[in-house]
């Protein structure tokens, strides 16, 4: 009886095995109708090992493919800008009539054991496409820089998941969206902030960790009488609000630190600092930051000195105890400043928006 009952299960067990292989083939998406403005995408993943550098890896091949009608050809995407910006054409034609000439991308792929409910199992995908196109069109840009689009780069903009019926791309609908996204991922990137670039402590910030934290999105959890018990989306927020701050002390054109202003018990503003380096000495500070000009632009330079209190990034200033938009205070030199006049707008984090683009397995 027991012979017959792992008999029973061997069918079960060759499915299982073969489900390995049961994601290779081709998934397609199309949109529009074979007018100018159609777009379709082809994704074909395949059995084969990848070999890079002369050297199996254990990646499988995949290639990708696009059909674009007029409307989406880079082409005519540069021809729109040829007037305003003749250099552009100058810079980039010979590159586009080069791009024009490749009908697919080869890249390689791994099915991870990441699995998300509704879309099947995450992948990881990359592609040396950049390498192997500057090495044969562009050999002195190739000799000057790498280009390599590994899964640990493009985990970062997109997520790909696949089952046995539908390979599903995941991606942001915005660039605002992207930049929310990175930083959920731990990248907070500002091109107009006084540091650009900021990589976060993800050890410390709410949600998964690792692989398990890409495609996933911060959790807001209400308890059965509506109250929020847990909001991962404001925990972000508090945790770095001094590097989402966007009002900065600088000192001959260096940034030192950034200030965020909190209603404290008696609902009054409270102004607070962070030295951006962590070694500065917390006794008087002093340089400009700029403040509201007179059409409300933070464009004009006005010097501030101030100490902290004891044991905290507290400012210790003399404030005003007024209300409104005349609530601020006197720095240490009896400078007089306002919050509506120094405060700028951070940076707020939020959930991001992502679409899903599903390809359908022929």
């Amino acid at each position: 009886m027991r012979k017959m009952k792992l008999l029973c299960l061997l069918p079960i067990l060759c499915l299982s095995a073969c489900s390995k292989n049961s994601y290779i083939g081709t998934y397609e998406f199309r949109l529009g109708k074979t007018d100018g403005s159609h777009f379709g995408i082809s994704v074909v993943l395949k059995g084969d090992t990848y070999v890079k550098d002369d050297k199996p890896t254990d990646y499988k091949k995949m290639t990708l493919s696009a059909e674009v009608g007029d409307d989406f050809s880079l082409s005519k995407l540069i021809e729109s800008y040829e007037e305003e910006y003749p250099i552009i054409t100058i810079l980039l034609s010979g590159l586009i009539d080069k791009l024009n000439d490749v009908h697919e991308i080869n890249g390689y792929y791994s099915v991870t054991q990441i699995k998300n409910d509704n879309y099947g199992y995450r992948l990881n995908i990359g592609s040396d496409f950049i390498n192997d196109f500057l090495r044969e069109n562009y050999p002195e840009i190739f000799e000057e820089f790498d280009f390599d689009i590994d899964p640990n780069m493009i985990e970062k903009f997109a997520c790909a998941y696949v089952d046995n019926k539908i390979l599903t791309f995941q991606i942001p609908v915005s660039l605002l969206d992207l930049q929310q996204q990175l930083v959920w991922y731990g990248y907070y990137v500002d091109p107009n902030g006084a540091i650009p670039y900021t990589q976060l402590d993800l050890s410390v910030m709410p949600g998964a960790k690792d692989e398990y934290r890409y495609g996933t999105h911060p959790a807001i959890e209400k308890d059965e009488k509506g109250k929020v018990v847990k909001d991962e989306i404001t925990t972000v927020n508090q945790l770095y609000k001094y590097t989402f701050s966007h009002t900065i002390l600088y000192h001959d054109g260096l940034a030192l630190g950034s200030f965020v202003s909190e209603l404290n018990s008696s609902n009054q503003q409270v102004l607070y600092f962070k030295p951006f380096d962590s070694s500065m000495s917390p006794t008087d500070v002093t340089g400009y930051v700029y403040v509201k000009d007179a059409v409300g632009e933070f464009d004009t330079k006005k010097n501030i000195k101030f100490s902290f209190a004891p044991n905290s990034n507290e400012v210790s200033v003399t404030y005003n105890h007024q209300e409104g938009k005349d609530e601020g205070f006197a720095d240490a030199d009896g400078t007089q400043f306002t919050f509506n006049e120094l405060m700028q707008k951070p940076f707020i984090f939020r959930d991001f928006h992502d679409v899903k683009v599903g390809l359908t397995k022929n």
